[in-house]
């Protein structure tokens, strides 16, 4: 089924107050945004002690379906940069290579040492509404199934960056690693086109038929912070980024 043509976004200030607004609380595909709610659950394992950034896990290219069997990626989607099966890789590294170049690979394996209990656990600590995080990147078995479904909102998504930015629920040490992953972001939409020397860092999300970006533009600790999310769906991707900015330039 064709996603139907509809767009969305939230603009936040620093406080979490909404500035502006348009179909905040409208459900979308959450595509690739879901890995900040991985990325916070993982910073937060690392702030209590459970695992550490030096850590050293064994590459795969193997993962567990949320509804059973196993699955992996079809050649056109594996990240050519992530290591071969069995090679290591620190923890730090597959948080770093999932929020700059928005590696499935490594999200897969954080998701796995997560767990699935931690990032609705982390969902609910963020007070979010509607997202949430069902199923690994992939797992086409478990999206076919009723009720496993990756989902977001523009609302849920600036609250989410806000939260992850200003550092409230990781130490600081976490919250400067998140903020620098974010600053490099390779596949930005919003970032490039603000002004010459605005901060900003961000995540975008992309399958056919959606795009999404949330960014933070503006020094993370100042009073002028700004959180914008937009989500699109149904535009081929040119449109959606010309939609996005669009409101970019509307809003900011």
């Amino acid at each position: 089924m064709q996603e139907p043509v509809r767009m969305s976004f939230t603009l936040r200030d620093a406080e979490g107050n909404v500035l502006r607004s348009y179909h905040g609380d409208r459900r979308y595909y959450a595509a690739s945004t879901m890995k900040l709610v991985v990325g916070l659950a993982v910073l937060r394992l690392v702030d209590a002690g459970a695992i550490r950034l030096d850590d050293v896990r064994p590459a795969t290219h193997v993962y567990e379906s949320a509804v059973g069997g196993t699955f992996g990626f079809d050649p056109d989607d594996v990240d050519p940069g992530f290591p071969a099966e069995g090679e290591p890789i620190t923890v730090r590294d597959l948080f770093e290579i999932m929020i700059d170049r928005s590696c499935n690979e490594a999200t897969n394996m954080l998701i796995a040492m997560t767990g699935y209990d931690a990032l609705a656990a982390t969902c609910a600590l963020c007070r979010l509404r509607d997202m949430h995080v069902d199923r690994m990147i992939g797992d086409v078995a478990a999206a076919k199934a009723t009720g496993i479904r990756n989902e977001v909102t523009t609302d849920d998504l600036s609250s989410l960056m806000l939260q992850i930015v200003r550092g409230d629920h990781l130490s600081r040490e976490s919250t400067l690693l998140f903020r620098g992953a974010l600053s490099r972001q390779q596949y930005a939409v919003i970032g490039p086109i603000l002004p010459a020397g605005t901060p900003w860092g961000s995540k975008s999300g992309w399958v056919d038929g959606i795009n999404h970006d949330v960014a933070f533009v503006g020094a993370p600790d100042s009073a002028s912070l700004r959180i914008l999310s937009v989500c699109t769906g149904g535009y081929g991707e040119s449109q959606a980024h010309e939609a996005i900015r669009a409101v970019t330039s509307a809003v900011l």
